[in-house]
């Protein structure tokens, strides 16, 4: 049996216990529950799902506070804000952002703070720091995105194996074979013909090469005809001759000067000097008509030279297309009445 003394020593035994254990718990958690701190707010535009109050709130991987609240902004119904609380004097800066982060894979979530620089100005308490996207978010939104794809080409490749689009296949192939079967009827049936218009294209193409042949040698001869007439022309129209004919002239004109007397030379020279002056107006004429010899004989010669280059044009394209004679021929036929 429990003596009173017993129950006297048992209760004190408890009531110091329970001071101790609230001491421990005061002196341990007194810090982090009774300390002040600043409160922040986030607004985030994405789901907060695995977040929950309590969360640990860490700044570069080190915790500095927590998640207080969680509710829907009145304001925004698609926006979810967070109240967090953090240790006084934790330095958030206005360029400091909010990431949700996954802890391990229990899939629960936490806020860490990063970015801020020392340049950027502080950002005071019971403020709205700006949300940030993880990687992990930037992950599901492209995930998302893939399965939004992968899903309507599904649908494309349902529609297009659907029972109207393989009866449309069916007959396409359906006719295609009726197509051929046809084709080869008519080739079978008009294999003569073919053979007979292979064996006239053969005959054709051999007629052309001969007139290409004509033509070249057509070309080489016109060729050598205007070298030679201008090797000619330039021998006649050499003013150097000319002038040697003229210096000879006068070189005997001197001899005979000399072998005549006064009185016959006076006459004489009366006549040459006639002569002289229609010799000097036949030659000044001589020279207008060579001069427009020479420009008709240069005209000639380029004429002649610009036919050469058409005829050998003409040859070059006989030699590329061939056909060129075969159409001819048949619009020439059905000009005829």
């Amino acid at each position: 049996m429990i003596t009173r003394s017993q129950k006297v020593r048992l209760g004190l035994f408890v009531l110091v216990s329970l001071v101790l254990l609230f001491v421990l718990l005061a002196a341990v958690l007194g810090s982090t529950v009774f300390a002040d701190r600043d409160i922040y707010e986030i607004d985030y535009d994405i789901s907060v799902s695995g977040l929950e109050v309590g969360a640990p709130v860490k700044y570069n991987g080190v915790r500095v506070g927590r998640v207080d609240r969680i509710w829907i902004n009145p304001k925004k119904v698609s926006q979810t804000r967070v109240a967090i609380s953090l240790q006084k004097g934790t330095p958030i800066k206005e360029n400091t952002k909010a990431i949700l982060n996954v802890q391990g894979i229990t899939g629960l979530r936490f806020i860490e703070l990063v970015g801020g620089t020392s340049s950027s100005m502080t950002l005071p308490p019971d403020s709205t720091i700006k949300a940030g996207t993880s990687v992990v978010d930037k992950l599901t939104g492209r995930a998302e995105t893939l399965s939004l794809k992968a899903e309507l080409l599904v649908n494309q490749m349902v529609a297009l194996t659907g029972d109207e689009n393989r009866a449309l296949v069916a007959d396409v192939l359906e006719r295609s074979g009726s197509l051929m079967n046809t084709l080869d009827r008519t080739l079978t049936k008009n294999s003569g013909l073919v053979t007979s218009t292979l064996e006239n294209i053969n005959k054709a193409s051999s007629r052309l090469v001969m007139a290409i042949d004509e033509l070249r040698a057509v070309a080489k001869e016109t060729s050598a005809a205007i070298a030679s007439i201008r090797r000619h022309a330039e021998g006649v129209l050499d003013e150097k001759r000319v002038a040697d004919v003229l210096n000879d002239t006068r070189t005997m004109l001197g001899e005979a000067k000399k072998r005549l007397g006064e009185d016959e030379l006076g006459r004489f020279t009366k006549a040459l000097n006639k002569m002289a002056g229609r010799t000097d107006a036949l030659v000044e004429k001589l020279d207008l008509l060579v001069a427009r010899g020479r420009q008709d004989f240069r005209a000639t010669l380029r004429y002649l030279a610009e036919t050469a280059e058409n005829a050998r044009d003409f040859s070059r394209l006989i030699r590329d297309d061939p056909s060129l004679l075969l159409r001819s021929q048949e619009k020439r036929g059905r000009e005829l009445p």
